[in-house]
């Protein structure tokens, strides 16, 4: 267990510090009042004979025993909110940090290994700590107070106790080494049972289609096998190790009770002296033993912990200065390229050396083939990503210079993935800002041609979305993405196969609309249906992640090049 993660844990309490050091004091109190409970009881064994004296000390008993019940339902309760307090700053840390992170990062992992970090792993977390706090304090307190009040009673045969304690914490510490690495592994195998059944959800439809239900049901016993087999060993070994340290300590008792009968006998004890040792020497090995499962079974805690501090230590998109602000948003604006390269994986370049510019209010369009590296010219220019070489210039200022936030407040982006929010159909309108008021709502959904079938809805604008329903269509929900980007109002608009969800009759309702939106902006079009480019000022057309021709439909098909080859293919099919 690392321990620098375990002081980094502990700066997630967050203004529940004096919290923390209450549960300590009462933590003590209460093991305190757990060790005065046999020390009482001894003395009351060598007053049986006094009856008075005997009647005070069982009504001291059954006091301690009532206080140390509040102390223990007050510390509960309190450890209960620091842990989960625990729990809510380190989810909301993860959660933030998915905000904050390089775009490669979110790229890199599975939709499913980050829904199980930020919820499975910090509950595991959180029910960890509470396991913890809920035993250490009281236990820590338990073990050196008995140790000192047996010392003080006869110290050779407390000796016993003290010579022998280091072997139960050696089977305990064995064990919970190897229980860590099965928690290490359960954990991961975990964030893929997680993962692979979103996918099966996610594309329930595509399982359907192709009929893979039992392959990937095959899949999910793979997955599922090899869980149980983790979780059987990392168990297993848990559930040993408080037995295998019962064990240690019962022969430590005997040892106790040996040697106390023996002194006993000599007189050199008391019959409640020995009482009293006997119940401290059962006393003294219980913390330990509750530690010892409380240790194997943070295994699994500190196993998720790490997880979520190697997610919160993933490289961060660079703070950015504020610079000069972009002018204001009815003013047009240039794009210009200037050799970017790019490569997602080194040595493995995706753009090379491209070059073009589009002018104040151009529409321009980006033509090739699938794979030639179309969106990651919009992913570098939305800055998702930055180029390996070259400048990207917006009015002839680098975009390295202004702030990812301002840039993509000019732009308006329609993609080829639909996606909804859970929400009403009015905020997910506006959803780009509150500032939106209805009315510009209104007129964004009938320039997009969404307005006719929102009146259809049960609740029209209040009726709620996601993107699981059935009774909106796939072209219904592009074209709320389509009102979304209108609402914006932007000064820059790309269209990335905006229409691809969307049939002929539909793509020709919204293409006036669309042609309106774009209408004295700088827009950029990205389509495969080649015949919703025609009309653009220009066109450039990439091939193997370079600038293969640019122009204007016309010239593209007068040159005969690559495009003119690539559009003779469209309207052939």
């Amino acid at each position: 267990m690392n321990t620098k993660n375990i002081r980094r844990l502990l700066s997630y309490l967050k203004g529940s510090g004096p919290l923390a050091v209450l549960s300590i004091v009462i933590g003590i109190l209460f093991g305190c009042a757990g060790v005065a409970i046999p020390y009482f009881a001894g003395r009351a064994v060598d007053s049986l004979g006094d009856i008075d004296k005997l009647v005070k000390l069982i009504v001291n008993i059954i006091v301690l025993l009532a206080v140390a019940a509040v102390l223990q339902f007050v510390m509960i309760k309190i450890n209960n909110r620091i842990a989960y307090t625990i729990g809510l700053n380190l989810r909301n840390a993860a959660y933030a940090k998915m905000h904050k992170v390089i775009m490669a990062y979110i790229d890199r992992s599975s939709v499913g290994a980050l829904q199980s970090l930020i919820i499975s792993d910090v509950e595991t977390v959180s029910d960890g700590m509470l396991l913890f706090l809920n035993q250490f304090a009281s236990g820590i307190a338990t073990i050196i107070i008995t140790l000192a009040v047996m010392f003080y009673i006869n110290w050779k045969i407390s000796l016993i106790v003290v010579i022998f304690t280091p072997v139960s914490i050696a089977v305990s510490t064995l064990i919970a080494k190897g229980a860590y690495k099965s928690f290490a592994k359960q954990a991961q195998i975990r964030s893929r049972q997680t993962s692979y059944v979103a996918e099966s959800v996610n594309n329930f439809r595509e399982c359907k289609l192709y009929d893979v239900t039992s392959e990937r049901s095959s899949g999910f016993d793979g997955i599922n096998e090899e869980y149980k087999k983790t979780s059987t060993k990392a168990t297993f070994l848990s559930s040993i190790s408080n037995p295998s340290s019962r064990f240690v300590n019962a022969l430590i008792y005997a040892g106790v009770v040996f040697t106390g009968c023996m002194a006993g006998i000599g007189g050199a004890i008391t019959l409640g002296s020995l009482t009293t040792l006997l119940a401290y020497a059962n006393q003294f090995m219980k913390p330990f033993n509750d530690l010892s499962a409380v240790y194997t079974e943070l295994s699994d805690s500190f196993a998720c912990l790490a997880r979520i501090f190697a997610h919160l230590d993933s490289p961060e998109i660079p703070e950015e200065k504020i610079t000069e602000a972009l002018p204001d948003k009815n003013t047009k604006f240039d794009i210009e390229f200037k050799n970017v390269s790019f490569s997602y994986v080194e040595g493995r370049p995706v753009l090379q050396d491209i070059s073009f510019k589009v002018g104040k209010g151009e529409s321009f369009a980006i033509a090739g083939p699938t794979g030639c590296g179309k969106t990651t010219l919009i992913n570098l220019l939305m800055r998702y990503y930055e180029p390996d070489s070259g400048d990207i210039l917006i009015n002839g200022r680098s975009i390295k210079d202004i702030p990812r936030s301002e840039l993509r407040h000019y732009i308006g982006f329609v993609t080829q993935d639909t996606w909804l929010s859970d929400d009403t159909v009015m905020e997910n309108i506006r959803f780009s800002g509150s500032h939106i008021t209805e009315d510009q709502v209104f007129a964004a959904a009938k320039k997009a041609g969404c307005d006719s079938f929102i009146r259809k809805l049960p609740k029209r604008y209040n009726e709620m979305l996601d993107n699981s329903r059935d009774d909106i269509s796939e072209g219904q929900k592009q074209l709320l993405t389509i009102a979304r980007a209108m609402a914006s109002d932007p000064s820059i608009m790309i269209l990335d196969e905006a229409t691809s969800s969307v049939d002929v009759v539909t793509e020709d309702r919204i293409q006036k609309a669309i042609r309106e939106l774009l209408n004295g902006r700088t827009s950029i079009i990205i389509a495969h249906r080649l015949s919703q480019i025609t009309n653009c000022d220009k066109i450039v057309v990439i091939d193997g992640g370079k600038v293969s021709e640019i122009g204007s439909h016309d010239e593209l098909i007068a040159n005969g090049g690559f495009y003119s080859r690539l559009y003779a293919s469209y309207i052939s099919d």
